[in-house]
């Protein structure tokens, strides 16, 4: 199965490499024309995200872009462009430098497609190196999968003379190591929160505050129920302002989002944000575009009970704890 999911891993982020080696290569044939900045600024976009234990889902977060938008000339037609570089957007990363780099009214150099102008970036290669580290990355999830599977095979044949329940040494030793996850998840969220407690602050506005449905879809459900679910949160949007630049964001602590199938069970977030209201805005100082209303893990107990009970499990199978 690891060695299966390693193959899978690897081949996806093997092609999305060629893709993009692909591309970056059509656009060393662009060509160079003078352009201008004529907008700069921050802008919140709805991105879909996956939910834990769904394969499809139709949940949306706010995340912030750098949306900069250039002029050019070209063959006398006047054009504008949107896409500022060759890189793929995530949202809420190098909000600030980029904006800092391409400030409105900046001359730039701009590079288009001969053959589609329309077509155009100011950035048209990728950092150094970068397409070499994609290249890495895929064979090392192949060939780390490999070696995690001998790796756990050598483990287990040490250990599996030492265990009352012999036979039950792989699936046990696999939820030892689901365990070891779910607490690593745990430690990285604890010490995000307790980093934001020291982020500066700003004061925001709620912009909006509802109860929103969202559907799931899970492979596994799909063969003994219908596969897409109805689901509610709360969510809660607010606006807040540093360095002059407007940011949105709709996360209210580290973790997971609390979603139910009845809204009784999710309306805290919303009663507690009304529309309208004042809020205290803790964001990261070196990216602005990250920020939390609360610096706590929401969902931490689960992490912690869940590697408790894993970790419980795998003893029981062992033979380690009478059952």
């Amino acid at each position: 199965m690891l060695i299966g999911f390693g193959w899978a891993a690897s081949g996806l982020f093997a092609f999305a490499t060629f893709l993009k080696w692909k591309e970056v290569r059509a656009a060393e044939r662009w060509l160079p024309v003078q352009g201008k900045v004529v907008s700069s600024r921050v802008e919140a976009r709805e991105v879909r995200v996956p939910v834990s234990g769904a394969n499809r889902t139709d949940t949306k977060e706010l995340r912030n872009f750098p949306a900069i938008i250039f002029a050019y000339t070209v063959d006398g037609r006047v054009f504008q462009g949107t896409r500022h570089s060759l890189r793929h957007q995530v949202g809420n990363f190098q909000v600030a430098e980029t904006l800092a780099r391409y400030p409105r009214g900046a001359e730039v150099t701009v590079y288009y497609d001969p053959s589609n102008p329309k077509a155009s970036v100011i950035e048209r290669t990728l950092p150094d190196g970068a397409i070499k580290v994609m290249a890495w990355i895929s064979a090392g999830l192949l060939i780390g999968s490999i070696a995690l599977v001998f790796l756990v095979g050598g483990v287990l044949e040490a250990i599996r003379s030492h265990l009352p329940s012999p036979q039950n040494a792989g699936a046990a030793m696999l939820l030892t190591i689901m365990a070891l996850i779910m607490v690593r998840m745990a430690f990285v969220l604890n010490a995000a929160a307790q980093a934001a407690v020291k982020w500066p602050t700003a004061q925001g506005s709620i912009t909006s505050s509802e109860i929103e449905a969202f559907r799931i879809h899970s492979f596994f459900e799909g063969f003994w129920r219908r596969p897409w679910r109805i689901l509610f949160k709360s969510r809660v949007r607010y606006a807040y302002t540093v360095a002059g630049q407007e940011y949105a964001s709709d996360r209210i602590a580290f973790g997971a989002t609390v979603a139910a199938s009845l809204t009784a069970l999710i309306g805290g977030d919303a009663r507690r944000y009304p529309e309208g209201g004042r809020v205290t805005v803790h964001h990261d100082p070196a990216n602005p575009a990250l920020a939390v209303l609360e610096c706590r893990v929401r969902g931490l107990w689960i992490l912690w009970g869940g590697a408790s009970a894993m970790l419980i499990g795998a003893a029981m199978l062992a033979g380690l704890l009478a059952r």
